[in-house]
C-alpha cells in the first residue's frame, strides 16, 4: 500500500549494487534509465494533480547511488508523491489481467477522487485517503507499466548490476523506513513481452465521411471520428454495406455520416503513450444525411442472431 512517511521527505534515492567494487556504470545505460524513472515521476505528478519539479543531487558511492530531489510547494503532495514512487519502482504486475480489466471511466472517477481526498488532507490536515483505490490507480497505469519495463529492460543489459534498492529521504538527508530491493534474477518479471493492447470497440460511433472507396479493393476510407474530432483512415468491413457502395445504391453527399460499430487497435508507444494503430468499421448501423437517417438492414439480421442465441442459452440452461 502507499503510506506516506510520518515525517517530511523530499527525496528518493536509487541504490545500484554492484558485483564489482566500482562505482561507475555505462553512462548511456544509466541515462536511459533515468529518463524512464522520470517520465514514471512526470506520470506520478499527471495523477496526482502536482506541480512536482524534480532535481539531482551529485551521485554517492556504495556501488552507485543518485538521489532525485522533489519540489513542491506542498509538503505532503511532495511526500506522497515520493511514496507512490518507492511503491510502483518495485511492484510486480500482472498485465494480460490489467489490459483485459482496462475501464477509462472507472479509472476517471477513482484518479477524481484521490484529488479530491488529497485536497482535503492538504488543506485541513485531515480526511481518510482510500489506499486501496490510490494503489489500483498506480498498479494498473499502462504508461507506469511500460515506463518501469523499459528502465528495467537498460538495467539488465548492465550485466554488473546485481540488484538496485529504492528509499525515501527526508529533508535532513536521513534513509525512512525500509528499501525496496530487486534483486537481478527478478528484472525480468518486469519486462512486456509485447506493447500491443486489448481493441476497444465504439459500439455507436459516429465518422463523417469525407472520401469513400467507390471500387473493389483493399483500400482504406477516410472520415472524421466525432468522439476525438480527428480524420482517421478505416477499414470498412461491413461487406453488405460496402458493396452497396460499390454498386452505387449507396449515395454520399457533404455531411454525411454513419453510426456504426467500430473497433481500435491499439500499442503503447517507446514513452508508454497508447497509440491507436488503426481502425475497422465492422457494422454499419445507420446513414445519416443531415435530417434522413436510414437504418441499415445488416444490424437487424445481427440482433435477431443475438436473440436466438440467448433463447439457445435460455433452453439449455434449463436443463441444468
Amino acid at each position: 500500500m502507499i503510506s506516506p512517511a510520518k515525517e517530511p521527505v523530499n527525496k528518493i534515492e536509487l541504490h545500484y549494487f554492484f558485483a564489482d567494487t566500482s562505482h561507475s556504470m555505462n553512462a548511456l545505460i544509466r541515462n536511459k534509465c533515468e529518463i524512464n524513472l522520470l517520465g514514471i515521476l512526470k506520470e506520478i505528478s499527471t495523477v496526482l494533480n502536482a506541480r512536482l519539479q524534480i532535481e539531482t543531487e551529485a551521485y554517492a558511492e556504495g556501488g552507485l547511488k543518485e538521489r532525485f530531489v522533489l519540489r513542491s510547494k506542498s509538503e505532503f503532495i511532495r511526500s506522497y508523491a515520493a511514496a507512490v514512487f518507492h511503491y510502483v519502482l518495485s511492484l510486480e504486475v500482472d498485465i494480460e489481467k490489467t489490459v483485459s480489466e482496462e475501464d477509462k471511466e472507472a479509472t476517471r472517477l477513482s484518479i477524481d477522487k484521490l484529488r479530491r481526498e488529497l485536497k482535503e488532507h492538504e488543506r485541513n490536515g485531515t480526511g481518510a485517503i482510500d489506499k486501496e483505490n490510490a494503489a489500483n490507480i498506480f498498479r494498473n497505469n499502462l504508461k507506469i507499466i511500460k515506463l518501469k519495463s523499459n528502465f528495467y529492460r537498460h538495467i539488465n543489459n548492465c550485466e554488473k548490476v546485481t540488484k538496485l534498492s529504492v528509499q525515501q529521504v527526508n529533508v535532513d538527508n536521513t534513509l525512512v523506513g525500509k528499501p525496496n530491493t530487486i534483486i537481478r534474477k527478478k528484472f525480468d518479471t518486469y519486462l512486456l513481452v509485447a506493447d500491443t493492447l486489448k481493441p476497444e470497440t465504439d459500439e455507436a460511433a459516429v465518422i463523417e465521411i469525407i472520401s469513400p472507396v467507390l471500387k473493389v479493393g483493399n483500400y482504406k476510407w477516410k472520415g472524421i471520428y466525432h468522439a476525438t474530432g480527428k480524420i482517421i483512415n478505416f477499414r470498412m468491413n461491413d461487406d453488405g454495406f460496402k458493396n452497396e457502395v460499390i454498386n452505387q445504391n449507396m449515395q454520399f453527399k457533404n455531411g454525411t455520416r454513419i453510426e456504426c460499430v467500430m473497433e481500435s487497435t491499439r500499442k503503447m508507444s517507446e514513452f508508454g503513450e497508447v497509440v491507436v494503430t488503426g481502425y475497422t468499421v465492422h457494422t454499419v448501423i445507420k446513414k445519416l444525411d443531415d435530417q434522413v437517417v436510414t437504418e441499415m438492414p445488416q444490424p437487424r439480421t445481427v440482433k435477431k442472431k443475438k436473440v436466438v442465441e440467448m433463447q439457445q442459452l435460455d433452453l439449455f440452461g434449463s436443463l441444468f
